[in-house]
């Protein structure tokens, strides 16, 4: 029987031996092991294919879904994996898949490894905002930034869209709003003692000129705008205080319809006010009451005081410290020892620097504790100008203050009165006639 067969030999013979060694043979062999190590190489080659992947510098949350991607798309090889190694024979659908699986997941660590980037970011900028406070919306928009980039409500933080702010402090609200605008000083206005009939004290206010209401209402209604502490502050105030509300309006006599509106208003409400008091001092028309009842029961004359007094007012200008001092020292007669061993009375007489002088005296206080009262000095003080037209009366004023009750010690002060010094550095007085002031 002829050979047949691409073998070279009869299949249907049993004596005939197969030659390996024909060249059909070899290339058979050849071509099947061809294809098998490109199968091998392949198969070795998907396999490792993850080792190319890096997912360092992934968040946490991505890193667990990207494990198990990979675990998964594993899973998919091993059970396709004829399928993926012979695409001729199965078609590509299987390799292309298990290809995309890996593209899939490069993506994930790339978008990952940015969320990463702006979590980074967006916790510098907050700590930066030190002490700030952080606008609405900042939390939600913080938590869906911290979302798995596979979930739909994952959004990325953009800081620039948030504006931190600071809490609303009154004090430095009012004091930048009003640090550049000059007050307004009234008139003295006289105001008698309750505690000390006959005496008086002045008040003085110092306050913004309404010429600037207008300018300043604007300014409140702005930074409502501007500032977002102001504005929560004012909002809360205009939701949840209506009594203030309706004391603004009524102080004002204006309607509020509206948290800006209100804004103003607060702002305008927040003025400064100042208020000046002078020392308490007898009347004119008391004193010279005073004085006449002293004179009753005393040995000098009314003249010898107002002698003294207005030899007082010329010592105050020679600027003479130790001359004025020793000029009052007959004050001191009046001193007297409080409870726990302080001097309450006249101390002493300063120069200022502004060529005024202040008197330094204390009057008693008296303080209960258990049925037992107990006298302390209360320091005072009282300032002269030497060129005011009004000194004398301020300084009889004093004069009476001082020394209280007493008599005894104005008899002492028109014996020997002192004379200024003549070392040049204060002139000599033109005292008042009756008392010769000349160097002897």
């Amino acid at each position: 029987m002829a050979a047949t067969g691409l073998l070279g030999f009869n299949p249907y013979g049993k004596t005939q031996a197969l030659d390996i060694s024909s060249k059909p043979t070899q290339l058979a062999i050849q071509l099947e092991q061809k294809e098998q190590a490109k199968k091998e190489a392949l198969d070795k080659y998907l396999m490792d294919y993850e080792k190319s992947i890096n997912p360092a510098g992934m968040r946490k949350v991505e890193s667990d879904i990207f494990l198990k991607k990979l675990a998964d798309n594993k899973a998919f090889y091993i059970q396709n994996r004829d399928k993926i190694l012979n695409p001729a024979k199965y078609g590509y659908d299987a390799q292309s898949q298990y290809m995309s699986n890996f593209k899939d997941m490069t993506n994930i660590i790339d978008q990952s490894k940015q969320a990463a980037a702006q979590d980074k970011l967006a916790t510098q900028h907050f700590i930066a905002q030190k002490d700030l406070n952080a606008p609405d919306g900042y939390a939600e928009a913080l938590a869906a930034s911290h979302l798995p980039i596979t979930d739909p409500r994952y959004r990325p933080l953009d800081v620039t869209q948030y504006k931190f702010y600071k809490s609303h402090d009154p004090m430095e609200y009012a004091n930048k709003i009003y640090s550049k605008i000059p007050l307004s000083e009234s008139a003295p206005v006289p105001l008698p003692v309750k505690e000390m009939p006959g005496y008086f004290y002045t008040k003085t206010t110092s306050k913004v000129s309404p010429e600037y209401r207008d300018a300043i209402l604007k300014e409140g209604y702005n930074n409502y705008v501007n500032d977002e502490g102001l504005r929560k502050e004012i909002n809360q105030v205009f939701d949840t205080n209506k009594d203030e509300v309706k004391r603004l309006e009524a102080k004002y006599n204006t309607k509020i319809p509206n948290a800006q509106a209100l804004a103003g208003i607060y702002t305008w409400d927040l003025q400064p006010v100042k208020e000046l008091t002078s020392d308490a001092r007898p009347s004119a028309e008391y004193s010279s009451k005073l004085i006449a009842s002293r004179q009753k029961g005393r040995a000098s004359s009314g003249a010898e005081v107002a002698k003294f007094l207005e030899g007082g007012v010329t010592a105050l200008k020679t600027a003479d410290a130790k001359f004025i001092n020793d000029y009052f020292a007959p004050w001191k007669a009046q001193t007297k020892t409080g409870t726990g061993g302080d001097i309450i009375g006249f101390q002493n007489i300063e120069l200022l620097p502004n060529g005024q002088v202040k008197v330094n005296y204390s009057t008693p206080m008296t303080k209960s504790k258990r049925g037992t009262s107990f006298v302390f000095a209360n320091p005072q003080s009282r300032i002269f100008n030497p060129e005011s037209k009004s000194l004398l009366q301020e300084l009889t004023s004093l004069h009476q203050e001082i020394l209280g009750s007493s008599v005894k010690a104005e008899d002492v002060a028109y014996a020997n009165p002192p004379k200024p010094s003549t070392d040049g550095k204060a002139a000599k007085p033109k005292g008042p006639a009756g008392i010769d002031w000349s160097n002897k």
